[in-house]
């Protein structure tokens, strides 16, 4: 009996048990389903969140002051003022498309009786250059507002949405720390609503304006946005090493920081996890294989004197042994199968109201598929030896 034929007896067995079936077959289903949708929900989670938190960073790294430590083993933090000079030396270096100067400040935004807290950014008009900065109303800063020191600031959508609703924002004039500032432009928040942990609000302003405003250097932050992702290290080390050389700093130097280093370890701390919830869902493949040696033993009993006629009439043991694995195997790869169709179903229709597109792998349905029938082969060993071990003479005997 060749192999069509077993897979031709596997189904007809199949079909004329088909509650029994499809009960033997349901912690198979269970199981593949589970795992599938696991893990399509955790990549296309993971696919998500890396684009919205790393990609609007990706060319871009920022440059840091790194003290060397003193003989008692402790570092002696004097970190170097940069200055506009320096940002014109490291714009000027070869893999360098913008170089970024910044500074930071906070305050409470006053406009009638309503208060908003701010987290303040100072840019320069290179800013708008290196960074996705998207506007929605007004304009970005002038050279006139950064040389001039204008007390003018832009506003993030958020700020916009809590606090002035539909009013037209570009123009009024706020209060932040005592001083009016008059507000040019509204830009998308770079916080992704769903990742925003506080009710504070965004604001960038003219570095020099933030700098007069609270007494700090025009530029305590340098980043660069390289030509080429694929040069970006050695531009950064060549920045670094030449910001280090205009300072002539022998106390310390100047080091980069790249996002790749925090996308690999947030894609295996997500990677781990997944992995880990979908280990517990595939108990339920060895609960389903259980059940499918169990059922194949009830089927080699059911079937004794049919095992018996056929070794009677020349049925080697290793084919009796191929036609119970052949069934075992097939009983749970169409367990898998449909597994994989209800997955398929749940996440095309979980991506339709997720904020994320769950991604089915083609590798992980493969393996779902060849692991249902793995299962079915180890799990179909047993009952598939007990039924090639049976004496023809006994067998045909069996009430």
């Amino acid at each position: 009996m060749n192999i069509v034929e077993n897979f031709k007896i596997a189904l007809s067995s199949i079909w004329n048990h088909k509650i029994r079936s499809f009960l033997t077959m349901l912690g198979i289903i269970i199981g593949v389903c589970a795992v599938i949708i696991i893990v399509a929900f955790g990549t296309g989670a993971k696919n998500q969140m890396t684009e919205e938190l790393f990609s609007a960073d990706k060319n871009i790294i920022e440059l840091y002051y790194e003290p060397f430590p003193d003989e008692t083993g402790e570092a002696v933090w004097t970190e170097p003022e940069l200055t506009e000079q320096d940002l014109a030396e490291i714009q000027q270096l070869p893999g360098v498309k913008v170089a970024m100067g910044t500074n930071y400040g906070w305050g409470t935004l006053t406009h009638h009786d309503r208060q908003i807290e701010m987290d303040i950014t100072g840019v320069g008009r290179e800013y708008f250059y290196g960074r996705k900065i998207t506007l929605l109303e007004g304009r970005y800063f002038t050279k006139m507002d950064i040389d001039n020191v204008n007390r003018v600031i832009m506003i993030d959508d958020f700020t916009k949405e809590k606090w002035f609703r539909d009013e037209d924002v570009v123009g009024e004039i706020v209060d932040i720390q005592g001083n009016p500032y008059k507000i040019v432009g509204v830009y998308e928040s770079t916080i992704p609503p769903e990742y925003r942990w506080s009710e504070s609000g965004e604001a960038l302003m003219p570095r020099t304006t933030v700098s007069l405003m609270y007494f700090t250097p025009e530029i305590t932050n340098m980043a660069i946005l390289g030509e080429s992702p694929e040069t970006l290290a050695e531009t950064a080390e060549l920045a670094a090493t030449r910001l280090t050389e205009i300072k002539q700093l022998d106390d310390g130097m100047f080091t980069y920081w790249s996002m790749d280093e925090w996308e690999a370890e947030f894609e295996s701390f997500y990677n781990t996890i997944t992995l880990f919830i979908g280990s517990i869902a595939g108990i339920s493949l060895l609960v389903g294989g259980i059940g499918v040696m169990n059922i194949m033993l009830v089927s080699v009993t059911e079937r004794t004197r049919e095992i018996g006629l056929r070794k009677a009439i020349g049925a080697t043991r290793m084919r009796i042994l191929v036609q119970f694995l052949i069934e075992a195997m097939t009983l749970t790869l169409l367990g898998g199968l449909i597994g994989i169709l209800i997955a398929y179903l749940i996440t095309f229709a979980a991506g339709q109201i997720l904020p994320f597109k769950p991604v089915i792998s083609p590798s992980v349905v493969v393996i779902g598929a060849s692991f249902s029938a793995l299962i079915g082969i180890v799990f179909g060993i047993l009952p598939a030896n007990k039924a090639s071990k049976l004496h023809p003479i006994d067998a045909l005997r069996y009430e």
